[in-house]
């Protein structure tokens, strides 16, 4: 179905047209309802699973914010917004991700952490991004400069831990590196006397995990999904070469060599001790992971404002959801799973959440996942879809939505999880005024 999906790319993008302008750049409209002087701090877009980073599209045209028809962060740049959007590894824990991220925003070796690299039995640093920051200025001394993030999918909760370490640093890890006598990286200072982080917006956000990931692991059917999904995007991405899919595993020994080939490279990786690890992607996504430590000691920052929002394309019948026509045909499968998934071993399912909560999907993320983590939201409605900022206005609170909490903005109705990034639009420009919303919103907020 995948590869179906990647040969519908390569149509879309035979035909393609040039983008559609939409938007305004000016926030005043918001400024002034809130009273703030807003800001102009750069946003740095997260991708999620399977994603990459604009430097490195799949296949050399398709852009994970845009698909094949357009690139949405050159629009915002043709808007006057700054934007930047890191590759962090596509199946790496949120923690390796974070790190990732850090390293390229800030143009710096890429550190794991020692305790980290130490509890799992890989390298302690990764790729190595001195000179050639995403964000000059960022985190330097006596700058002010901080960022905004937008987080599609894992790069929800992967926004979620950087802001958390940006802020609280790791204690263990500062502990460590005192004890061993070596250089911490600022990622994990403690110490830190300024926030970094001024606002995030998660779209589809995996905040408390996805059933489909808890029933790929209780059905044994994670290695074969695993391995059918790799083997698509890796072949069709550049036959046996990686250069254009980096899975960013160097760090532990798992990096492709020039005489492998794919089924040699995925054998190796099935037989790594990183595959049945706590440091993977399906591991920090299941929501049988959320009370593990790993996963439950992040914190949201009381000084960043956190948004988010849900895309739904199923329709609840009172007690499963089922696809509707607007959800792209390869993501039905999973849809169906999540809308019928039960699992009596997971009582947030049943305790927390109604049915219509954990089964409204948009083909891979639930509508309770993509509110928020479980330390809660706000829930109020906004018009991201808005033509012009002064409806988007109209549609916000009448005062700046609380710090600290996220503020869950509503449902995207009949947006799946790749159509609200715009992964296979025909026509471009569909979801350029969503972008601009959310870029005019985070620009809103008081420095």
């Amino acid at each position: 179905m995948l590869a179906l999906a990647l040969i519908y790319s390569v149509f879309l993008h035979l035909i393609a047209a040039s983008p559609i302008p939409g938007g305004n750049v000016n926030q005043v409209s918001l400024i002034k309802q809130w009273d703030t002087t807003g800001n102009q701090y750069p946003t740095v877009f997260m991708h999620g699973i399977f994603g990459f980073g604009e430097a490195k599209p799949l296949l050399g045209f398709i852009n994970y914010w845009g698909g094949p028809t357009q690139n949405i962060l050159q629009m915002l740049r043709q808007k006057g917004y700054t934007v930047a959007a890191p590759s962090m590894g596509p199946l790496s824990s949120n923690w390796e991700r974070a790190c990732e991220a850090y390293a390229q925003i800030t143009g710096s070796l890429t550190d794991y952490g020692l305790v980290r690299s130490k509890q799992f039995g890989h390298k302690r640093f990764g790729l190595d991004h001195t000179g050639k920051p995403l964000v000059p200025g960022f985190m330097q001394k006596s700058s002010k400069i901080k960022i905004n993030l937008v987080g599609h999918s894992m790069g929800g909760p992967t926004s979620r831990l950087l802001v958390h370490l940006l802020k609280f640093g790791s204690p263990q890890e500062m502990e460590a590196c005192v004890r061993s006598k070596v250089v911490c990286s600022p990622l994990f200072w403690t110490n830190k006397t300024q926030s970094y982080v001024n606002g995030v917006f998660a779209i589809s956000g995996v905040h408390q995990g996805s059933t489909f990931d808890d029933f790929l692991q209780s059905t044994g059917s994670f290695l074969n999904f695993f391995k059918q999904t790799i083997l698509v995007i890796i072949g069709a991405n550049n036959s046996n070469d990686l250069k254009l899919y980096d899975m960013q595993l160097g760090h532990w020994g798992l990096d492709q060599t020039s005489s492998e080939s794919i089924d040699q490279y995925f054998e190796r990786l099935q037989k790594s001790q990183w595959v049945n690890s706590k440091s993977t992607a399906l591991f920090d996504l299941s929501v049988k992971a959320l009370s593990d430590p790993l996963i439950s000691f992040v914190q949201n920052a009381p000084e960043t404002t956190y948004f988010s929002m849900a895309g739904i394309a199923t329709s609840f019948d009172g007690r499963n959801s089922n696809p509707t026509g607007d959800m792209l045909i390869f993501l039905v499968p999973t849809a169906v799973i999540i809308g019928s998934y039960s699992n009596p071993s997971l009582p947030i399912l049943t305790q927390t959440y109604s049915p219509m909560e954990w089964r409204q999907n948009d083909g891979l993320v639930m509508l309770a996942s993509s509110r928020g983590p479980p330390s809660g939201f706000v829930s109020f409605s906004m018009n991201m879809q808005s033509e012009n900022l002064v409806d988007l206005a109209v549609s916000a609170p009448k005062k700046q939505p609380a710090k600290g909490v996220y503020n869950f903005v509503g449902s995207w109705k009949g947006a799946d999880h790749m159509a609200i990034v715009g992964g296979l639009d025909l026509v471009p420009g569909l979801r350029d005024n969503f972008y601009i919303n959310i870029m005019a919103l985070l620009a809103s907020l008081s420095p």
